[in-house]
């Protein structure tokens, strides 16, 4: 399934940022990106969260009847308890998530690792006030997550820092179960940690009479507006100061609802006191919820590259035409994603001194107080102001909030695709390191970033299998007549977001999860296919199809293919199997009789990378192989006199044992004019063709059929 000849140079790597780490050298905060790890693990219950909200708060009277109505008003309870049990606790799932992903990351050893996020959620109940007589539930929803996340991290620091301290006393009772040790050695950095909390929360609350952290945090954000009169600038200030608690992952619309009341509540203290009201802000500023999200899902639909961002925003467009964005806020994630930062903060200052304008000159009636924040956008508009004028005014800002989010969105693409490639770097040097010194790769298990890219590659190599999306393409092998003579079929996997995975990497990836008999079972299929098709169209359909020894030992890919050959969908003298020289001197008798069980089918036999391995030569002696590709580094080397001469041994051994010889790597005329002279004659590389997808490749071979080949001595062997 795979050549080297043909791959694009992995390059030099460098640590991979799409992920974490701490000490062992990777790029990145470990801090920010635990953040966003737990807002991003937090996708289901927000899903959960924000359809149950949508339903319970469509604006339709038919829609709200059928709720009342429905098996004694069922339906309204059980929507308003997944709610309460979504949203209402967001702040406790957040809390916990991000002190494990923390914990993760910056590898707390095994006895921190339970316990960081349960006294993580001890310490936010400490800042929240729990069980003060001011204690609001809220504070345990979307209001209190700015808490819950300086409460994970910073307590998630403060327990590995007591744990380091050598001078603490360790707890450990020798002959106890594991599980009882790692609980007790966790007991005093936990027990310093809360401690700290305690004391710092109740100078809190003895310095500024609050009922805690979270108290004190709303206070000094309605402060902003203590002295405010309603104007443009306050309007200005208010968007801008409730988007920027958004993207700190805090609920600004429900923090600043004392404030809003407090400037925005009372008509005629200002002359722009009659423009400025609810409906103004939720219906043409707050597009799609807060930070005029609707643009940005607008935007990723048609500028994104990035297939999963677009997934995301096709899930969330439900939602969010009745301004629910939850789900983009913390699933794409907007909240502490810097690239977005800058455009969720201008789209809605943007849209609030168009509305301002366009209703101060009177293009626009002013708005209504009587709409509900869930109407959809355009109808929105209209019942806000009971004019056509008011939907084409939210049409408008919304194109203006696309024009501001799309660059963001590209950059983000940008960023995307860099980290991308720097983590399959990443992985790809790590299995030839481990290859290299005879180690067992054990991708999926390997620690940082690149276990977690392994990981997740393997999950999409599951899904990319039973969706159909890889490819089989084809290099061209010529002989020195310049007549196309069979192909190699090359596995390809264009990966949505990584691009170009490489082959012997998503050939690890399928044995480390289980998937690597099916993935040959399927190459082997679209070989014959392939072979099939190119037979009908009068074209050269000898293929070699490369094979790994967990699969050729195999019996039941052996029935597999008896049963393909019996329907029909095979045809074994169109198919070569190819495997590597190391793999051959794996081979013992029991081997043997196998190969000569594929001989028995119909199959040729191939060795790839041949060098005169001793257990090689004898499998040639016994007439089992009837072709061997030249080792690569002997074709790259070939201007050393010891390259050539092994080449020439080569050559004269398989005019005497009657194998055909193959050169790969061949990318230059003086190169095959080299190869010529010593008595190759089949060839394969960059001077004839790269690998082509299958279409391309049978065009390229037909047209190369239909010009007249160039003169030169006959081929000694064909496939």
């Amino acid at each position: 399934m795979t050549s080297h000849d043909s791959e694009p140079d992995a390059g030099s790597t460098r640590p991979f940022p799409l992920f974490p780490a701490s000490r062992d050298g990777g790029r990145g905060h470990v801090v920010v990106r635990a953040i966003k790890t737990g807002l991003v693990m937090m996708l289901p219950i927000v899903l959960l969260g924000s359809f149950s909200l949508m339903l319970r708060s469509l604006p339709l009277p038919v829609w709200q009847h059928f709720l009342e109505a429905f098996a004694g008003g069922l339906l309204p309870r059980l929507l308003l308890a997944l709610q309460y049990a979504t949203f209402g606790l967001l702040s406790v799932y957040l809390t916990l998530l991000v002190s494990f992903s923390y914990a993760q990351s910056d590898k707390h050893p095994e006895a921190l690792l339970p316990q960081a996020p349960i006294t993580s959620l001890v310490c936010f109940f400490l800042l929240i006030g729990f069980g003060d007589e001011r204690f609001s539930l809220d504070s345990l929803g979307i209001n209190g997550m700015f808490t819950a996340i300086y409460a994970a991290v910073v307590s998630s620091l403060c327990m590995r820092f007591f744990q380091r301290r050598k001078r603490l006393p360790v707890f450990y009772s020798e002959g106890s179960d594991i599980a009882f040790n790692n609980a007790v050695r966790a007991v005093l950095p936990s027990f310093l940690t809360i401690g700290l909390f305690a004391l710092g929360n109740e100078g809190l609350v003895l310095a500024f009479d609050v009922s805690g952290f979270q108290d004190l945090f709303i206070r000094l954000a309605e402060a902003c507006f203590g002295h405010l009169r309603p104007s443009l600038f306050s309007a200005l200030l208010y968007a801008f100061m409730t988007n920027l608690l958004w993207f700190f992952g805090v609920h600004g619309t429900n923090v600043l609802e004392g404030a809003f009341q407090s400037i925005f509540a009372h008509p005629g203290l200002a002359p722009d006191a009659a423009v400025f009201n609810k409906s103004f802000f939720d219906v043409f500023v707050a597009l799609g919820g807060s930070g005029s999200t609707l643009a940005l899902l607008l935007a990723v639909l048609a500028f994104s590259r990035h297939r999963g961002s677009r997934r995301l925003m096709a899930v969330a467009l439900g939602p969010m035409l009745f301004n629910i964005n939850e789900l983009v806020i913390f699933g794409l994630p907007v909240a502490f994603n810097g690239y977005l930062l800058i455009p969720f903060l201008a789209a809605p200052l943007l849209c609030t001194l168009t509305t301002y304008f366009a209703m101060s000159v009177g293009l626009v009636p002013p708005a209504g107080d009587a709409v509900a924040w869930t109407t959809p956008v355009l109808l929105g508009g209209y019942a806000a102001t009971g004019s056509v004028a008011g939907s084409l005014l939210q049409a408008f800002n919304l194109l203006v909030g696309v024009a501001v989010y799309r660059p963001f969105v590209r950059l983000l693409d940008r960023e995307k695709d860099r980290q991308a490639a720097r983590g399959m770097r990443a992985l790809v040097k790590l299995l030839a390191e481990r290859q290299e010194r005879g180690l067992p790769p054990d991708l999926m298990r390997a620690e940082g970033p690149p276990g977690v890219l392994a990981r997740m590659l393997a999950a999409d190599l599951g899904h990319a299998l039973n969706r159909g999306e890889l490819e089989l393409h084809h290099q061209a092998q010529f002989d020195s007549a310049g007549s196309c003579v069979g192909s190699e079929a090359l596995l390809r996997w264009p990966h949505p977001v990584f691009g170009f995975v490489a082959p012997p990497l998503v050939v690890q990836l399928a044995e480390e999860s289980k998937r690597l008999g099916e993935l040959e079972r399927w190459v082997f299929t679209e070989a014959g296919r392939h072979a099939a098709a190119l037979r009908e169209r009068g074209l050269p359909s000898k293929t070699c199809v490369n094979l790994t020894p967990s699969t050729l030992y195999d019996a039941a890919f052996l029935d597999h293919l008896r049963s393909k050959i019996a329907e029909g969908a095979l045809r074994p003298e169109d198919l070569l199997i190819e495997i590597t020289e190391q793999t051959s001197l794996l081979f013992t008798g029991e081997s043997s009789a196998l190969l000569k069980s594929y001989r028995a089918l119909g199959f040729r036999l191939v060795i790839d990378d041949f060098s005169m391995g001793h257990t090689s030569l004898k499998y040639l002696q016994d007439n089992e192989f009837d072709m061997v590709k030249l080792d690569g580094a002997l074709v790259r080397d070939l201007t050393n006199p010891r390259s050539r001469e092994i080449i020439v041994s080569i050559v004269s051994l398989a005019e005497a044992l009657r194998f055909a010889v193959l050169a790969e790597y061949v990318e230059t005329e003086d190169v095959r004019r080299r190869l010529e002279n010593i008595g190759v004659t089949l060839y394969q590389g960059y001077l004839y063709s790269p690998a082509l997808p299958f279409e391309r490749f049978a065009t390229f071979v037909e047209a190369r059929a239909g010009a007249r080949p160039e003169d030169g001595p006959a081929s000694g062997r064909r496939l």
